[in-house]
């Protein structure tokens, strides 16, 4: 009987997906997004249409649903751009004070002023952690984070100057971004950007009690 032969099956390589439709456009997204953070700068979120955003970058809505999934996505993303621009401030703001109190008192003011009015920012993205939009959420974390070591540098220089007092600066630092958190996202008619810093503030460096910070210790001692 004659020996059978056995068929060698090469496997096929495998090759990246092809992206569907026109290669990307260089500049375009970040034309669209440029059009976008004028548009939403002039109106509230819910009167923008992803047309709007469109004709301000000159191009059909098509194009805007080619770089971004939804008016949510296109939001936060102009978002995060204008923070790098804030991102840019809070620098300059480190670099030109040099009086570590002073300095902090700069960096909450800016911080403050720039979300007053943007409480959508964080509910979107919430949604956009919820729905597993990674790279929003990553991309906030990032500049977050710049944030939070700008505040403990500031921090770490007036305790070694004397000035604060030395506290936790990791602790210190979240405390004050909470606070900051806090009284944007709670505030009522009336409020202001300026008020709302100097309360929070005042609050961060002084404490409310009305006795000298030597006696504070002994209020949060556990009984034996």
């Amino acid at each position: 009987m004659a020996a059978t032969k056995t068929a060698t099956i090469t496997p096929k390589a495998s090759f990246p997906p092809t992206p569907r439709g026109r290669p990307p456009i260089p500049g375009l997204r970040k034309r669209i997004l440029a059009a976008a953070v004028h548009v939403f700068a002039r109106r509230p979120f819910h009167e923008v249409r992803v047309e709007d955003v469109a004709s301000e970058a000159g191009v059909a809505k098509g194009t805007v649903y080619r770089y971004f999934r939804n008016k949510e996505q296109l939001f936060l993303a102009s978002l995060l751009q204008g923070i790098d621009g804030l991102q840019e401030e809070l620098q300059r703001v480190a670099a030109s004070e040099p009086d570590p109190v002073r300095r902090l008192g700069a960096l909450v003011t800016s911080l403050l002023e720039f979300f007053w009015g943007r409480d959508l920012f964080f509910l979107l993205l919430h949604r956009s952690e919820e729905a597993g939009d990674a790279a929003n959420v990553r991309a906030w974390r990032a500049r977050r984070q710049s944030f939070a070591q700008l505040i403990a540098r500031a921090l770490k220089e007036g305790i070694a100057a004397g000035k604060i007092r030395r506290v936790n600066v990791r602790l210190a630092t979240e405390a004050l971004l909470g606070m900051l958190r806090g009284v944007h996202r709670y505030r009522v008619t009336g409020d202001t950007a300026q008020e709302s810093v100097s309360i929070v503030l005042d609050v961060f460096l002084h404490g409310v009690l009305a006795r000298t910070p030597s006696r504070h210790t002994a209020l949060f001692q556990r009984k034996p």
